[in-house]
């Protein structure tokens, strides 16, 4: 005898579980598996040292008072040891070497030039492009590797009558910096300390 309630639905085995549970199942499966190796990413990330700084950022160049907070953006995240080198602290004759674990990461500059030219006195920093940035009074460029700025020095300049044109030059030299703003502000911050000092202003009365 045949029943009416019995009838089972084409392409479905009586007595066979619905593929609906197993469709959720493999869903929650999956997403237990996704979970699992989004952790394991976090863990390994947090696996990875720290970089860390056992140095400590110096307030002057060489003397020459500068922000930490200027020369701290453009130092590596990482070192033990920083030292600052320069064979002679003349405004005009100045190079500034900052060295972290024995490599040199900038240099900060002071010399006398004849021509005002920024352009031209730029030329010779290997690591300024030249077509990068310009300030729009002409008076400093900049890149992610340095800048140079012709700054006011009247007293020292009257000691060199031939070449009494004063820049300043900053040089970094880590391969992995390239950051502008950065480099553009230790300029200003480096050249404005020189300008204000007494060998450029001669001493206050």
């Amino acid at each position: 005898m045949t029943h009416a309630g019995m009838a089972t639905d084409p392409g479905q085995t009586e007595g066979a579980p619905s593929s609906a549970p197993r469709r959720r199942r493999a869903r929650r499966q999956l997403a237990a598996l996704a979970v699992t190796a989004q952790l394991a990413l976090v863990l390994a990330a947090c696996s990875q040292p720290e970089e860390k700084r056992s140095f400590t950022v110096p307030p002057d160049l060489c003397g020459t008072p500068v922000p930490t907070a200027a020369v701290d953006a453009v130092l590596p995240r990482s070192g033990k040891t920083l030292k600052t080198h320069a064979p002679s602290r003349e405004v005009g004759g100045t190079h500034c070497r900052v060295v972290v674990d024995g490599t040199t990461v900038f240099s900060a500059i002071s010399e006398w030039q004849v021509d005002p030219s920024v352009r031209k006195a730029a030329r010779i920093n290997p690591y300024i492009d030249l077509d990068e940035h310009t300030s729009a009074d002409g008076t400093y460029m900049w890149s992610g590797k340095g800048g140079v700025r012709r700054i006011p020095c009247p007293v020292a300049a009257k000691d060199h009558p031939d070449r009494n044109q004063l820049f300043v030059r900053v040089l970094i030299y880590n391969d992995k910096f390239s950051d502008a703003d950065a480099a553009k502000k230790l300029l200003l911050a480096y050249a404005k300390s020189v300008a204000d000092s007494a060998a450029c202003k001669g001493l206050a009365s």
